[in-house]
């Protein structure tokens, strides 16, 4: 197994994937089955023109974070975990990191969840007997954990085999859903504030963002990797997630089966669903690891891999994707703003070493309350993950630009061994 360089940045001669991996990463996470329940419900709730505004917007400013969050790992070659030491402090970062520990492995059994009620959904709707719950969750997470395992070399060919796969249930959905829309009701259900929903697509990828630099470090270039993440979670994904509205409005429905039944697929092939959650969950499962093993640092990476996902898969079992769309809310209000701040200080700040950056901190907390008031309707643009993020990234750059004044000596300091010589030492 390759290594990947968990606790340090990567070298140079090591950064030689292509950007083309990121981006076939990257669509088959955007293409997977949560996508299916989003894109319904912003159909079903906007109607058909709000639910473009909502899409164009909140897939663009996911792109614009995407592409910056990919920068910051390829210009420092570090990963989340490192960028937040930079960012927080030594000490400090351990915040940030365990805050996105838990969302990740929180995300990992989600998704282990939904992977075992599809499958465990399809079989019954093919065969009429399905099997235990418990089984299907069990049979992902021991799947989803030897990928994970064999680290980036290996999670970099998965989407070979998933995206294909997923393009042909797009092109299903787009060929039997968008010719319907003539011929049924696109008014919303309800009317809906334009922000909520751009917060919407941004939280259900946020995690992904920040989780950027632990793959985009091994890319050679920077403008080829904000290419690659611009394309992908800009216009790729707001076709995807436009074709889903579509079916969500045709269907009336949420449920990704039922929505797939009523559109015309054979119940048998439902059976095929949980392959879309496939990449999902490798990518937070080997993240979440990441994270964990800048915490502990006597234990080898595989062996945090397989406790991860063990424990994954037991919260999985405990029934927590039933919290899906509280979980989604926390998500938006909390890491936009931790993203901004790991950017300036990634692009902008200084590689200094530090126990705790309060500063910093206390900014993180100040931006994801403006983030909430947001939600609430108290807020500067009535999206309140982009609030939380302009909040964070202009109150990090002052912040940056004060310890620079701070770090200079008053005029005229001299240092002992320059007395007399007219030269300043800093």
């Amino acid at each position: 197994m390759s290594n990947e360089f968990p606790r340090e940045p990567v070298p140079a001669e090591r950064a030689d994937r292509s950007a083309a991996s990121i981006m076939l990463i990257l669509i088959g996470s955007i293409m997977g089955v949560p996508i299916i329940i989003l894109g319904g419900a912003i159909g079903r709730d906007y109607g058909l023109f709000d639910a473009m505004t909502v899409i164009v917007a909140g897939c663009g400013l996911t792109a614009a974070l995407a592409m910056l969050m990919a920068y910051a790992g390829v210009r420092t070659r570090r990963s989340t975990a490192l960028l937040a030491e930079q960012a927080f402090g030594i000490k400090g970062a351990r915040v940030l990191t365990a805050a996105l520990g838990i969302a990740l492995l929180g995300w990992f059994a989600v998704e282990m969840g939904f992977i075992g009620e599809l499958a465990v959904g399809g079989i019954r709707r093919a065969f009429g007997a399905p099997p235990p719950l418990a089984l299907g969750i069990v049979g992902a997470t021991l799947a989803i954990g030897a990928i994970a395992i064999f680290g980036f070399s290996v999670i970099a060919r998965v989407p070979l085999i998933f995206v294909p796969l997923l393009a042909l249930l797009l092109i299903f959905v787009a060929l039997m859903a968008l010719p319907k829309l003539e011929s049924v009701d696109t008014a919303a259900d309800a009317a809906m504030p334009l922000g909520r929903g751009i917060s919407a697509i941004i939280g259900s990828f946020v995690i992904g963002c920040i989780i950027l630099p632990d793959y985009s470090r091994f890319i050679r270039r920077p403008r080829d990797v904000m290419i690659a993440a611009g394309m992908a979670l800009g216009p790729v994904w707001a076709i995807v997630i436009g074709c889903y509205a579509a079916a969500g409005l045709v269907a009336r429905s949420g449920d990704p089966a039922e929505v797939l039944i009523m559109l015309g697929m054979p119940a048998l092939l439902t059976i095929l669903l949980p392959l879309g959650l496939a990449q999902n969950g490798i990518m937070t499962l080997y993240s979440s690891a990441l994270v964990t093993s800048t915490w502990v640092r006597q234990v080898s990476f595989t062996k945090i891999v397989i406790v991860t996902a063990i424990i994954g898969g037991l919260i999985a079992l405990a029934g927590v994707q039933n919290a899906f769309v509280s979980y989604l809310v926390l998500l938006g209000l909390v890491f936009p703003p931790a993203a901004a701040i790991l950017i300036q200080q990634a692009i902008f700040g200084r590689m200094t070493a530090a126990d705790v950056r309060w500063r910093n901190l206390a900014i993180w907390c100040a931006a994801s309350a403006v983030a909430t008031f947001s939600e609430y309707g108290v807020g500067i643009t009535g999206t309140s993950a982009l609030d939380g993020f302009i909040v964070a990234f202009l109150l990090a750059a002052a912040a940056s630009r004060l310890a620079d004044i701070e770090a200079v000596p008053p005029t005229g300091t001299r240092a002992e061994t320059g007395a007399g010589t007219g030269r300043v030492e800093i």
